[in-house]
């Protein structure tokens, strides 16, 4: 017997005939309305029966929660489905046209047998049909939505309290950050991370409070600095080029950096300097660019700012130089971040099979798009959408540049488009930089920059009313500047000869004149060519092989005698001058010697205060079998007939 024929038997079996069923059901029906059993039911449901205030509270959130969504669903439907004034004048001429045809006079009416049930079914069939068509791009189109970064504090050394609403508390770990906190650092640092748009590191004993922390790309409070330094100093790295800067207001005026890296300091005086791009400095109604390599000091007693350049010891710091290097890796992972986010935006990619029904889902979502600025937001979405799938394609090996030249002519049909007003003008620049300033991070030799380098040729190639052709210029000249020196800072020397010629048709701005370049850029790329030149010359004074054309190419732009308004003190110079030494005698024989000294006199060349340091070394350094007093009175006297019209020495 099979197991399915001795369940069947079972159950026959165990199925209680129609009598005893009924007296079975009439035995448990007897006990349950006994007279012991009703006061319990009769309590149960007095007790799990609310009251009339509880049952109106009640309905009134469900009601809340039911009503709203469809009311804004009904009127999204009435709004997608109703035509413009426009396709309803097209659509009556036509039926009258066509009443007319069949000498029906436009007076006459209609019989009503039209409006039967024919007309119904093609009316529920229109609006069917509108539907699907207008919900069809959401099955074969990527969300435009991107996950959202938060504002979040590091403790990295030390400790450190927060406080919001004057209570202060000690942070172990990670926290996220509201708007009004204040933070504090004793013997220890932190650092906290603005999103994608910066960081701003706390030193030992600095405290500074939170104001305006959302994401660049949202709407800021625009009287509302970034956050405040009472005491102490802190480093901040910016990463918007476009949108509002990072700013930090002190006790004597504001620094606002988009693109940069600053040390700012506060104690009876501020101190600012500028590590890396730029940064504007305001006090009262007085603003002041500041680039690369250049600092100041504003106080109370004085409203003048006055400029001066740092020189090399600055950046050897631990301060500086630890910073730097953060920045270097912090700037790279953000721009690998803003490259997989692009990547997981794309959807689905031109070598899918299903690619066409992706564009034709988006060619449907434009044309039951009414309205110009709506339908000019959906455009400039779909480019983006371009941007997206290049990004994906670049990260799988595939060949990206038909997509990103679908972008460029999507972007020049609407800017170039006919435009009744000049909101369009005013969304295809705002698209522009946000594209841009969600690919901020990336520099050439970035997986992402061709991205970046599409978008600001692009707008280089649109109308002058839209985007200025020498802000792009400008912004293309920086990223290679900064990406070059970059490389051989970090001694990346081999690829320096490539980077360099492709960085021939920007440098040709600096002297065009027919791109007016703005002041403060030209001044920034004057100083990190000088910073590259310097660089490179001092990496083949180590020893370093450089392509002989390529130092030459470079020699123009190497700095001159340097000038500062304040001379170094006794104390920095014996500094300089120990710390030569201890350069020189890190060897124990005389040849290296002599080479160390000969790479020192070459760092110490067009020095401010070359001729006072040669001094003091002639008197620290010893005689021996090196000579070294007799070599260092050689470096002297040739500065002095170099120097000899300036009376220098």
């Amino acid at each position: 017997m099979t197991p399915e024929e001795l369940f069947s038997r079972l159950r026959q079996q165990a199925l209680p005939e129609g009598e005893a069923r009924d007296r079975i059901k009439a035995r448990m029906m007897k006990r349950v309305s006994g007279e012991h059993v009703r006061p319990l039911f009769v309590t149960l449901k007095e007790s799990i029966h609310p009251e009339n205030h509880v049952k109106h509270s009640v309905w009134s959130r469900v009601s809340e929660h039911l009503l709203e969504p469809s009311g804004e669903m009904l009127e999204s439907v009435r709004t997608t489905l109703t035509p413009t004034r426009t396709l309803r004048e097209a659509l009556k001429t036509r039926i009258l046209f066509r009443m007319g045809s069949t000498r029906v006079s436009r007076f006459e009416l209609v019989p009503s047998f039209l409006y039967g049930p024919r007309a119904l079914k093609w009316a529920a069939a229109f609006v069917l049909f509108g539907l699907l068509v207008r919900v069809s791009p959401l099955l074969f189109m990527a969300s435009p939505t991107v996950a959202e970064t938060e504002a979040i504090l590091l403790p990295t050394r030390g400790n450190v309290s927060v406080a919001l609403s004057g209570l202060w508390q000690p942070v172990t770990g990670q926290l996220t950050l509201e708007h009004g906190m204040m933070l504090r650092t004793y013997y220890g640092d932190a650092i906290v991370v603005l999103h994608d748009d910066g960081v701003i590191r706390l030193d030992r004993n600095t405290t500074i409070s939170l104001h305006d922390i959302a994401d660049r790309l949202e709407p800021g409070l625009a009287t509302s600095p970034t956050a405040t330094l009472y005491t102490g100093r802190i480093w901040v790295q910016g990463l918007v080029p476009s949108l509002r800067g990072i700013r930090i207001a002190t006790s004597y005026g504001d620094v606002t950096i988009n693109e940069g890296s600053v040390s700012i300091a506060e104690d009876d005086v501020v101190d600012i300097e500028v590590y890396d791009r730029r940064a504007v400095v305001t006090r009262s109604d007085t603003e002041k660019f500041l680039a690369v390599g250049e600092r100041t000091r504003i106080q109370e007693e004085s409203s003048a700012l006055l400029v001066k350049k740092m020189s090399n010891r600055f950046f050897r710091e631990a301060w500086a130089d630890q910073n730097l290097q953060r920045d270097a890796v912090h700037r790279h992972e953000i721009a690998q971040l803003q490259h997989e986010r692009h990547v997981a935006k794309a959807g689905i990619l031109p070598t899918s099979p299903l690619y066409a029904m992706k564009r034709f889902a988006e060619a449907v979502d434009i044309l039951l798009t009414f309205g110009e600025e709506e339908r000019v937001q959906k455009k400039l979405q779909v480019a983006e959408t371009r941007l997206s799938e290049a990004a994906a394609l670049i990260s799988e090996g595939e060949e990206a540049e038909l997509v990103l030249n679908e972008y460029r002519t999507m972007l020049e049909e609407v800017a170039h488009g006919e435009r009744t007003e000049s909101i369009a003008d005013l969304l295809v620049r705002r698209a522009l930089a946000e594209s841009t300033a969600q690919l901020a991070a990336s520099l050439p030799g970035d997986a992402s920059y061709v991205l970046k380098k599409t978008i600001l040729e692009t707008g280089a190639d649109l109308p002058d009313e839209i985007v200025r052709q020498e802000e792009i210029e400008g912004i293309l000249l920086l990223d290679n500047l900064a990406s070059l020196t970059e490389r051989v800072d970090a001694g990346e020397t081999d690829a320096a000869r490539t980077v360099w010629s492709d960085l021939q048709p920007y440098l040709l701005t600096l002297d065009s004149e027919d791109v007016a370049l703005d002041p403060a850029v030209r001044k920034e790329a004057t100083i990190l060519l000088s910073f590259l030149a310097s660089s490179l010359h001092d990496a083949s004074a180590r020893g370093a092989e450089i392509d002989p054309e390529l130092l030459e190419d470079v020699a123009e732009f190497l700095p001159k005698t340097l000038k500062t308004d304040v001379a170094l003190s006794e104390e920095e110079i014996m500094e300089m001058v120990q710390r030569i030494r201890s350069n020189i005698f890190v060897y124990h024989y005389t040849r290296p010697r002599i080479n160390q000294f000969i790479v020192e006199m070459k760092a110490l060349a067009n020095h401010p205060d070359q001729g006072r340091i040669l001094r003091r070394l002639a008197m620290v350094l010893p005689d021996g079998p090196e000579h070294f007093p007799d070599r260092v009175t050689k470096e002297i006297v040739k500065l002095r007939w170099a120097r000899a019209a300036q009376g220098v020495i």
